[in-house]
């Protein structure tokens, strides 16, 4: 069994990875939680700071309410014990924890992981680190793309040699590199000779985090009131994008945040000219082609063959549910005409699906630390501030 350290606990993703892992299954174990002290309620002097995680997640998994409880100074979750201290990664005597651990996981902000050296205190008790956003400064480990076909990849994957501190990409990063991922595999199968993405472009709908507020206190999109306010905001994936395909017409328009539960959605278009030898591609093949990618990685990638409302898909673990109806998943080959001019065609696949930016991602995050303890060699993008990935 693989110890995992879990470092931040909030109302997210830290209290969701830890409701969802299940050591039977995962072969993975938290075997240790370090988080901000939670604040008590002085209406109820009896509770303490450990109720207050236990209510994170429940609240956050309901499904739990029966399997999660506290004694002492640890969590119980489905009968294994968790402890957990309270504390700042930034000066907590992290040896005092019950390491060695195989694997940290970094679920503070985005601040923290973007920041190497706070990253790599963590390096004194594990054997790796990795952080749940985009950090482009760090090694990139992107789980839908573990085991890819990279042969039309600009930017490839290459050996992880020493390095030990990793970056995941962020929730909606998942959701279009699983969509990526299906693009790739399609295009192998198809047996395409050429494939040159011109452009990609990715627009959002994302729900509401625990981070947004009630009321306005300024005009970021996380500090305005979210009722009946449509608030555009961004997102980490136009990053991950410039990572693969530097130089490339990468972009997110927006990242529109409403007050809903996940899953969110995304509404991708992918441009690009293709060679083939023999009939042109075509949308229904390409839909049974991410239909076929979606039954061999269920955990990357599914299609959701009733378009069902968001809510159908609230317990889904795939970091991307594409809907390929014809009216929905579209395909157009050379819709500029541009092959009458005389120079290559440019194709748009245009891709709607729901990304569940907590459930989902942390699937993601479960199948990196999968990879990381597993045997084979690690396999990593590098960072965009380097030339190599080196010692």
């Amino acid at each position: 069994m693989k110890k995992i350290l879990l470092i931040g606990c909030g109302a997210e993703i830290g209290s969701m990875l830890l409701g969802m892992l299940q050591p039977s299954v995962d072969g993975l174990q938290v075997a240790a939680v370090l988080t901000h002290p939670v604040a008590t309620d002085p209406s109820h002097p009896g509770l303490t700071a450990m109720d207050g995680l236990c209510a994170r997640l429940v609240l956050g998994s309901p499904q739990l309410l029966d399997q999660v409880s506290v004694e002492g100074s640890s969590l119980v979750i489905r009968g294994q014990q968790v402890p957990v201290w309270f504390g700042d990664l930034r000066d907590f005597p992290l040896q005092t924890l019950p390491g060695p651990f195989d694997v940290c996981v970094v679920a503070t902000s985005k601040s923290h992981i973007g920041d190497r050296e706070l990253m790599g205190r963590c390096l004194s008790v594990a054997r790796f680190v990795v952080g749940v956003a985009e950090a482009t400064g760090l090694p990139g480990l992107y789980p839908p793309l573990l085991g890819a076909p990279e042969r039309f990849l600009p930017v490839k994957s290459q050996p992880a040699g020493n390095q030990r501190i990793f970056a995941l990409g962020s929730c909606q990063t998942n959701g279009w590199l699983a969509q990526l991922r299906g693009v790739l595999e399609m295009a192998e199968g198809a047996g395409l000779n050429q494939l040159d993405f011109r452009g990609l472009e990715v627009d959002i709908v994302h729900p509401d985090t625990p981070t947004g507020r009630l009321g306005t206190a300024s005009l970021r999109a996380r500090e305005q009131d979210p009722r009946n306010n449509l608030r555009p905001g961004f997102s980490q994936v136009e990053s991950s994008m410039n990572r693969l395909f530097p130089g490339g017409h990468n972009l997110n328009t927006v990242s529109l945040r409403t007050l809903t539960q996940p899953p969110g959605y995304q509404l991708c278009r992918f441009f690009f000219s293709y060679a083939i030898a023999g009939q042109r591609l075509e949308g229904p093949a390409i839909a049974a082609s991410l239909g076929r990618t979606a039954k061999r990685l269920p955990r990357v990638l599914r299609m959701a063959d009733l378009p069902y409302g968001s809510r159908g898909f609230e317990q889904c673990e795939a970091a991307a549910v594409i809907l390929p109806q014809p009216a929905l998943l579209r395909f157009a080959d050379d819709p500029f005409g541009l092959a009458a001019a005389g120079v290559p065609a440019v194709s748009e696949l245009i891709l709607q699906a729901y990304v569940h930016n907590t459930r989902g991602y942390c699937r993601s995050v479960i199948e990196a630390m999968r990879y990381l303890v597993g045997d084979q060699p690690l396999q990593l993008f590098a960072p965009m501030t380097a030339k190599g990935m080196g010692d």
